[in-house]
């Protein structure tokens, strides 16, 4: 009988303990182990069957409850060095699949810097390529390290490059494109203890979240997220929150039905980066849809019971926010005074927050123009003449204009207000009192 033959045995005859152990945690894991028997018996190749079944004993090994039982049962088998490499030193759980190290790197020859991308995700697990390893369909709240690469030669700042077509590129480059190379999943505990001595190492004990939109996938959104790290020159830790958003064009009310279910979710992510990790402050920059998920569980950020020395709030970015006007308003008067700024940029020349309006009826907190959102504790700015070409038209404008990704430095790395930006002029009245960029 094979090595892999015998785990999955040894696996299935352990479920009941494990059952008892993982409790409402589980299911899923009885699902994947009948699953594995079913493809073991129709004859699957042994060495893809082998590598999902050492990725599911990296998951078991990340669930506390379970640690003993699962390192017990691989030391007795005498396990490929595969699996038994996934226990590291002090006893946590590294998965072979989370990198090495957790700190970024450059590779001096190439100048492709390495971004760790550490991710709360309430998607569901796919298959284990990085490019599909979370799907758009809703699941638990999970976490890991996804290792992202940025290069840093021939890609203009704001770039998020990928293989194109038309030159005929059939697979990513590391030195031209963005890539997600490898996602891990790690425990709640693990990916804190991670997070927390990989924040001691950064030369800023800062961390910032992303929390992209509609109509974006996992792999996306964490593409996009190392890319911020870099072009921002963040010399923290990059967080990724990754709601379960269908990806799909057509499915725009599904994704506004999962934020609000995900809310809770990204609340828990949230208060873990501000009461648990060794943070000094926590930066947010939230897109188009997902500001619904930041701006609701700000309103209730004021009154939670975070431990002594927790994080605070630093720099909030509202990117292009896909959320009513009027209830933004509301909200903003409950959270005001959360955070050290609170920053909206907003276009009158975003499309898909117009054809957001045509579908609601009411006008989106992103929109400039006559619906510019200005409210008090708010920096309104309107960044409609960043860029008169076609791609100033783009929703996902925030993260590619260099002179937009130049102030959100000066707001995180400098914290400076609007009257000390240079690339920004005062606008309106002293009632309603905005800022833009300089023509």
């Amino acid at each position: 009988m094979s090595d892999t033959l015998r785990l999955l045995l040894a696996l299935l005859e352990l479920g009941p303990r494990l059952k008892d152990l993982l409790g409402d945690k589980w299911p899923p894991y009885a699902e994947e182990l009948q699953q594995l028997a079913g493809r073991a018996g129709q004859g699957e190749d042994p060495d893809k069957l082998r590598q999902s079944l050492d990725l599911l004993v990296v998951r078991l090994l990340a669930e506390p409850p379970a640690v003993e039982l699962i390192e017990r049962l691989v030391e007795n088998m005498a396990a490929p060095l595969a699996t038994r490499e996934t226990v590291t030193r002090r006893g946590r759980v590294s998965p072979r699949v989370v990198p090495d190290t957790v700190q970024p790197s450059t590779d001096q020859a190439t100048g492709v810097v390495t971004i760790p991308v550490f991710y709360g995700t309430d998607r569901a697990r796919g298959d284990d390529t990085p490019a599909s390893y979370f799907r758009g369909k809703r699941g638990e709240l999970a976490f890991g390290v996804a290792e992202v690469s940025v290069p840093t030669r021939g890609r203009e700042v704001g770039q998020l490059t990928g293989p194109s077509w038309w030159i005929f590129e059939r697979s990513p480059n590391p030195e031209k494109h963005v890539i997600l190379k490898s996602v891990g999943a790690l425990g709640r505990d693990a990916f804190v203890t991670t997070l927390k001595d990989s924040l001691a190492a950064a030369d800023l004990h800062d961390v910032l979240i992303f929390v992209h939109g509609y109509n974006v996938t996992f792999e996306d959104a964490a593409r996009r997220a190392g890319q911020l790290s870099v072009d921002l020159k963040f010399a923290g830790r990059t967080l990724l929150y990754s709601w379960a958003s269908a990806a799909d064009t057509k499915k725009y009310t599904v994704d506004e039905s999962t934020i609000d279910w995900s809310r809770d979710h990204f609340e828990a992510f949230l208060k873990l980066a501000l009461g648990e990790v060794g943070a000094g402050k926590v930066h947010i920059i939230a897109h188009s849809m997902g500001n619904r998920a930041v701006i609701n569980t700000l309103e209730r950020a004021t009154s939670w019971p975070l431990p002594a020395g927790a994080a605070k709030l630093g720099q909030i970015i509202f990117a292009a926010p896909d959320i009513d006007r009027d209830r933004f308003v509301q909200l903003a008067a409950k959270f005001k005074g959360c955070a050290a700024r609170v920053t909206l940029y907003a276009s009158s020349r975003d499309v898909a927050l117009l054809a957001s309006k045509f579908v609601h009826g009411y006008p989106r907190a992103g929109e400039a123009g006559e619906a510019l959102t200005i409210v008090d504790g708010v920096d309104t700015i309107d960044a409609s003449l960043v860029d008169t070409s076609l791609v100033g038209l783009r929703h996902s404008y925030f993260g590619e204009k260099r002179s937009i990704l130049n102030d959100i430095f000066n707001l995180i790395a400098q914290q400076l207000a609007p009257d000390q930006r240079f690339d920004l002029q005062a606008a309106g009245d002293a009632v309603r009192r905005y800022w833009r960029y300089r023509a």
